[in-house]
């Protein structure tokens, strides 16, 4: 019943779409409201669609926030402005009510928080690593002095950062620790990653694992001079790879057509 009333709701928001677009250009309000209401549309469809990817819960929150902003703005609009626009902000709280019961599975997405937990155990067992944060897609160890953020991504790069704390002060990847221990696999890490099922997620992440457990102890530690490190061969294979392209492209550029 819950998917019958979302969708009416889903279908009712999109209906509100064409018409604000056609203002958007000329009227903030009517902007603010259809970038509204198209994310809340799309909100509704990734419930739907048992999209598990998301915190539905905390992404409400945020979108409530935005709601109370939009109401305070009509407040100070026209009775026929007030009309129109509360009848859409109704919707879309009719909707961010039943998307925000929605509760995200206690495994994570694919079983992704099970499997990296398990792991990664030695972080907590041998490291005194501790979970500062985790949603269907992502899970953060921190021991207090150094990060290590892993998360559900195609993407290699996105996959696993880790760094001294605070996270803003610097973030390395996978590729680095490869580099600074002369790792050739570095080389040869894909570009990107098939994440569709809980074997692939166990296969990259076993893999991730296996290169901390090899070369990771001096930045669990948070050992002296590791980050510096870290640091000058982040910047040295970054100029290789440069050098390389610069290279490559070269050589194309000089061959005969």
């Amino acid at each position: 019943m819950a998917n019958e009333s979302l969708q009416a709701l889903v279908i009712e928001l999109e209906s509100h779409l064409p018409q604000l677009k056609e203002r958007r250009a000329k009227n903030a309000l009517a902007n603010d409201c259809y970038e509204a209401a198209d994310d809340w549309r799309h909100l509704g469809r990734r419930v739907l669609e048992n999209d598990t990817r998301v915190n539905y819960p905390e992404r409400v929150r945020g979108e409530y926030e935005l709601l109370a902003q939009l109401r305070e703005i009509l407040q100070n609009k026209p009775v026929g402005d007030r009309l129109e626009y509360e009848q859409l902000l109704n919707t879309g709280e009719e909707l961010l009510k039943i998307v925000g019961e929605v509760q995200p599975p206690k495994d994570g997405h694919l079983g992704f928080l099970r499997i990296v937990r398990s792991l990664f155990e030695f972080l907590q067992t041998e490291f005194d690593f501790s979970v500062v944060g985790e949603g269907p897609t992502c899970l953060r160890f921190s021991s207090g002095a150094v990060y290590l953020e892993l998360k559900h991504s195609i993407d290699p790069w996105m996959s696993c950062g880790f760094g001294p704390e605070p996270e803003d002060s610097k973030t390395f990847w996978i590729h680095d620790l490869l580099y600074l221990n002369h790792d050739e696999r570095y080389r040869v890490l894909p570009d990107r990653l098939e994440m569709n099922t809980e074997l692939e997620i166990e296969d990259w992440f076993g893999f991730l694992a296996s290169v901390f457990k090899q070369y990771g102890f001096p930045i669990l530690r948070n050992s002296p001079e590791i980050f510096k490190a870290l640091t000058e061969a982040q910047a040295e294979r970054d100029a290789a790879y440069v050098h390389e392209m610069d290279l490559k492209y070269s050589n194309k550029g000089d061959a005969p057509g």
